[in-house]
């Protein structure tokens, strides 16, 4: 009987559910929004957003949006996902091959710390020049190529994401 008991208790730790990063889509613009409706609902959420600055012909403001337009990550049970539809202005779940996607943590913090302005190039380079290749840790250690070198800026253009990035150098 005993042994019994403890196939039955190895089995149920196995089963534990964790919670996953999901994408959902929302409305147009309404990305910070639905974020802050769900977290009032008490689910995590995340909206990525950036600051821009709009000029008008008698003034300047800041503006935020979101970094991924239409698009808000929720942490959640793989059973808890219904709950998301509650909240008005979400419309669906990101999927791809059928299957709904999933965002590694790893994924996420890099993406946070983008944003926060956190990543930079942990080499040191002396002099870059244009056409020169290096690799871009922030994004996977993928090599990219020097387009455009300023004082205190450079792109560079990563063929494998068909991305071109700005790096600040400090």
């Amino acid at each position: 009987m005993r042994a019994t008991l403890y196939k039955y208790h190895n089995k149920s730790q196995q089963n534990t559910p964790i919670k996953k990063w999901y994408v959902i889509y929302t409305k147009p613009r309404y990305e910070i929004k639905v974020n802050e409706r769900l977290q009032l609902m008490g689910i995590d959420s995340y909206c990525p957003v950036i600051i821009k600055v709009s000029q008008w012909s008698d003034r300047k403001k800041k503006i935020k949006s979101a970094a991924l337009p239409s698009m808000v990550l929720v942490y959640m049970y793989e059973h808890e996902r219904s709950q998301v539809f509650d909240c008005p202005g979400v419309i669906r779940y990101m999927f791809y091959n059928k299957k709904i996607v999933s965002i590694p943590q790893h994924e996420v913090d890099l993406l946070k710390n983008y944003l926060e302005g956190k990543c930079c190039l942990k080499s040191t380079i002396t002099s870059l020049n244009v056409g020169q290749q290096l690799i871009v840790e922030q994004f996977q250690n993928r090599i990219g190529e020097v387009v455009k070198v300023t004082s205190n800026r450079l792109w560079v253009n990563i063929k494998s994401l068909n991305l071109k990035v700005s790096l600040d150098i400090i």
